[in-house]
């Protein structure tokens, strides 16, 4: 009972990167008072100052994502730099209302466009952003700014310790953390798979057994970016790692193909929870005795008349083995780090997207045009807090790239911050003059706010705003009045962001979606020509991988984009969109399969075999164009040429005597791949070729 609970919470959180995270900002907070408070007590300053301390800390642990090491040490280090500017632009307007909240609203133009500059001003900006808004909160005086700027060090500073001394993500420990998670998403699927064969009318348990699956390749992609990160290995051991990743998301993926078969058959479900139960406490075997306990499991299996489901268990059991070698090999003594790459600053990436159409601009204006509304009808509510609609009407459009994924955040924020003022004030209540409680309940606040970030926006806003209840009560300024003011101010600065979202610039959902697919669709083009070309010119294919990562990408965005019409509409208005994230989910899953099976093929197979397989790949990169803006023939034409060679390679098929052989797994997955290509196009509109030049 204690394993399978153990394998739930390894798999709800890939690696432990959401545990580290909130321990980091926890810890990084915790040192950044410890070192703060007492220096400004003997300085003679107001202990809320030390607020900046923590804010900064926040913003160091969370926002900086520089590709590598060296860069993110860089801006960790100018973190304080724009909130002491910030905080020194608000404490010189403050005297005058109208210039100061129109430098506020300058302040967060910037904030937002900066970001097209590179990853590095994302964190710059939002702590610039959130510099003038701690002085708008706490009113500080010129002369404090010395403190102020001391506790920004420390806070930055605490961040600093924190990330890359204390808890630092070395690849080898994520990697050997995100093995034992790749075995507990194995092992939730399998659950999940039981829970379909006990209730195979059951949509929600159909609907939770794709989830996983979702969630397998997530875990999946993660670790496959992280052995890039390895600079111990050469570019031949990363392959290997990233083989035997993909090895394992393929056999616990492709197990399920028959397990599923089985279920669905008038006959065979009854047999298919013995079948997993039995693996499942395999599974919790030392990784080396798992190659002989499931192929003891399959036999067992193949004595019952499931030979397809035996030869997938020992292909799983098979995979998990080969991982836990590959990342045993990287354990022992650590060697030293690469030196890191020559100074200077990556070259940004040309851009053909100007005014109006580059994104960042577009969403510095929504910002912008939200805030100044939220200011306005904020002081409405609250002459005094009416930040606290400025600040909702900011944080709403953090990572949102759709009209649908803010009015899910607005909605989000809004219903978190109504549960966190009722806790808030029962929390107030209870501790309100115990300062190591109320100590404890912020640190505590800040912890589990941070953890549920990645999982729902509306729990971390619902802890965060119970914090407040503990900090007003720290400040001797708690009142009831104050969190509902907070919920008000709240509620304001969310409908803003939705009008601003709504009537200024908007981006649909639906278009972003659409725009998402075409982008997947062009990335399989891309593959099935490249792919088709090599084998056609050197008689062999390698590197796929890149490529496979690439695709899985692509439809991540799709997923992610589509979430507000798959998951908050009425299941009639987001069947459409349903149906196509799981056709180009289930032809990910075939193209990652034939990319596998690619590898051996072109090795075995003559050189006229090999020719009808480059054909054959053309054929469908032609069909899959035909359903993008950048079709050059029709999609019949494209799928015809397809289908004569796809029957040659049939013949040539048939032929062989030898049995099952990988020409024969090619040619399934390049059927399946053929067939989701015409579900494609049921579903989604075919383009119209574009018109060749008079010659």
């Amino acid at each position: 009972m204690w394993s399978e609970w153990w394998n739930r919470f390894l798999a709800s959180d890939p690696a432990l990167r959401r545990l580290r995270t909130a321990a980091r900002v926890t810890l990084s907070v915790a040192l950044s008072l410890v070192v703060v408070l007492p220096l400004l007590a003997w300085w003679g300053q107001p202990l809320p100052l030390a607020m900046l301390a923590a804010v900064v800390a926040i913003n160091s642990s969370l926002g900086i994502n520089d590709p590598d090491r060296r860069q993110q040490k860089i801006t960790n280090l100018l973190m304080p730099l724009p909130a002491v500017l910030a905080l020194l632009l608000s404490i010189l307007t403050s005297p005058w209302p109208l210039p100061h909240s129109l430098l506020f609203l300058v302040v967060i133009f910037t904030a937002t466009y900066i970001r097209r500059f590179g990853p590095r001003f994302f964190p710059l900006g939002m702590v610039a952003f959130m510099g003038y808004f701690f002085a708008m909160f706490l009113r500080p005086q010129l002369p404090q700014l010395p403190a102020l700027i001391a506790a920004a060090v420390v806070g930055a500073l605490a961040a600093f310790a924190m990330r890359f001394l204390v808890l630092r993500d070395d690849p080898e420990g994520v990697l050997e953390r995100g093995r034992h998670t790749l075995r507990a998403q194995v092992h939730g699927l399998l659950h999940a798979a039981r829970d379909v064969a006990e209730h195979p009318d059951s949509t929600q348990r159909r609907r939770e057994l794709h989830n996983r699956s979702v969630r397998l390749n997530e875990t999946s992609l993660m670790l496959e970016n992280t052995v890039g990160q390895l600079d111990d290995l050469d570019e031949a051991g990363r392959e290997l790692l990233r083989q035997r990743i993909l090895d394992v998301e393929l056999a616990a993926e492709n197990l399920l193909t028959p397990l599923m078969r089985l279920v669905d058959h008038p006959s065979g479900g009854a047999t298919v929870p013995h079948a997993i139960t039995a693996l499942l406490a395999v599974l919790n075997t030392e990784p080396r005795e798992v190659r002989e306990a499931t192929r003891l499991v399959a036999e067992g299996i193949e004595q019952q008349g499931s030979v397809e489901i035996a030869m997938a268990v020992r292909r799983l059991g098979v995979g998990l083995a080969e991982l836990a070698d590959a990342t045993g090999e990287l354990g022992g003594e650590r060697r030293e780090e690469a030196p890191p790459e020559p100074a200077g600053e990556p070259e940004p990436a040309e851009d053909d997207e100007t005014g109006l159409r580059r994104p960042e601009l577009r969403m510095a204006i929504q910002v912008t045009c939200a805030t100044a509304l939220a200011i306005m009808l904020g002081q409405l509510v609250s002459p005094n807090r009416w930040y606290w609609a400025v600040i909702t009407a900011f944080v709403v459009f953090i990572s949102t790239n759709s009209r649908g994924e803010l009015l899910v955040r607005a909605w989000q924020r809004t219903a978190g911050t109504m549960l966190g003022v009722v806790a808030g004030i029962l929390v107030a209540a209870q501790i309100s003059g115990n300062t190591p409680a109320e100590i404890a309940m912020i640190l505590t606040c800040v912890f589990l706010g941070f953890y549920f970030a990645g999982y729902s926006y509306a729990v971390m806003t619902f802890f965060i705003t119970a914090l407040l209840g503990a900090l007003y009560g720290m400040l001797g300024t708690f009142d009831e009045a104050v969190l509902e003011t907070r919920l008000w101010e709240t509620a304001v600065g969310a409908a803003a962001g939705v009008l601003a979202a709504v009537f200024v610039l908007p981006t649909r959902t639906r278009f972003l979606v659409r725009t998402n697919i075409q982008d997947f669709l062009l990335t399989l083009r891309d593959f099935l020509r490249g792919t088709g070309t090599e084998i056609s010119e050197h008689g062999t294919v390698a590197g796929l991988q890149e490529s496979m990562r690439d695709l899985d990408d692509g439809l991540q965005r799709v997923i992610t984009s589509a979430k507000p019409l798959t998951s908050y509409r009425l299941r009639s208005r987001r069947s459409q969109v349903q149906r196509s994230v799981a056709m180009l989910s289930g032809c990910a899953y075939y193209v990652r399969n034939l990319a596998v099976a690619l590898s051996s093929t072109v090795d075995m197979v003559d050189e006229d075999t090999r020719n009808r397989l480059a054909e054959l790949l053309w054929a469908l990169a032609d069909a899959v164009e035909s359903l993008t803006d950048e079709a050059q023939v029709s999609f019949e034409a494209a799928l015809a040429s397809a289908h004569r060679t796809a029957d040659a390679l049939h013949d040539i098929a048939e032929s062989l005597t030898d049995g099952p052989t990988s020409l024969h797994r090619t040619i399934r997955w390049l059927d399946r791949t053929t067939q989701v290509v015409e579900d494609l196009a049921r579903e989604l509109p075919a383009a119209t070729p574009e018109k060749q030049p008079a010659a």
